[in-house]
């Protein structure tokens, strides 16, 4: 009998995107690594000179140099932004395609980075421009380059995620294997109901299950030819 089989399991990608997320803002939080990546990527820094959220945000427990407590409690809030969008932008994937390929469900990673960066860089705009105490048309420039530029580094990091989201595919679980319905039994079947059973030898049937319509709940009787 042939079992049918379910789609790959759904809950490890969503764990592992998530648990991406969280790797990369610890290492981004740590000062060491945040220096030496600052090193390696000085262009980088000129979007952030002119008001726009650097990298993805950092997760960390003290503030980072001259900032206070409160601009750290709201990195730490873009964190939360960032892995809460990430693990529902794959969920949604999860739900809508649970048996999706594996290119399908890479790119389904990557682009949950991408929205999660782009939605904790919102946030972090917002913030900026209530430090520089900023116009309406300030929050709103902030707020949207935060936005593109918080996509544009979920986009360079997003492989990453997209990595991540491939735990599970593959594994695959069978069901138990069920009896057969009656109202779908083949004719001749011993599972149908109201039918004789197969012939013996010498041209007798054996007689069928008892017909629940027929009186005093009996089978009707067959006569033998």
């Amino acid at each position: 009998m042939r079992l049918p089989m379910r789609p790959p399991r759904a809950a490890p990608a969503v764990a592992s995107v998530a648990g991406v997320c969280l790797l990369l803002s610890l290492l981004l939080g740590l000062t060491p690594v945040l220096t030496a990546f600052t090193a390696h990527t000085g262009p980088a820094l000129v979007p952030s000179a002119l008001g726009a959220p650097y990298a993805l945000p950092s997760l960390r427990a003290v503030p980072l140099g001259g900032t206070g407590a409160a601009q750290l409690l709201c990195e730490d809030f873009a964190v939360m932004v960032l892995v809460a969008v990430a693990v529902l932008r794959m969920r949604r994937h999860l739900r809508l395609r649970p048996a999706a390929g594996r290119p399908r469900r890479f790119l389904a990673g990557w682009t949950a980075l991408i929205a999660g960066a782009a939605a904790a860089g919102v946030w972090r705009g917002l913030v900026t421009a209530r430090l520089v105490e900023a116009g309406p048309v300030g929050w709103l420039l902030h707020a949207a380059a935060g936005a593109a530029f918080g996509a544009l580094w979920g986009a360079a990091a997003g492989w990453l995620t997209g990595v991540a989201a491939l735990a599970g595919v593959g594994k695959i679980s069978p069901h138990m294997p069920h009896a057969p319905i009656p109202s779908q039994a083949a004719p001749g079947d011993p599972h149908s109901p109201g039918r004789p059973g197969p012939s013996h030898c010498d041209g007798s049937r054996r007689r069928g299950p008892r017909d629940p319509a027929a009186p005093n709940r009996e089978a009707p009787r067959e006569t033998r030819p």
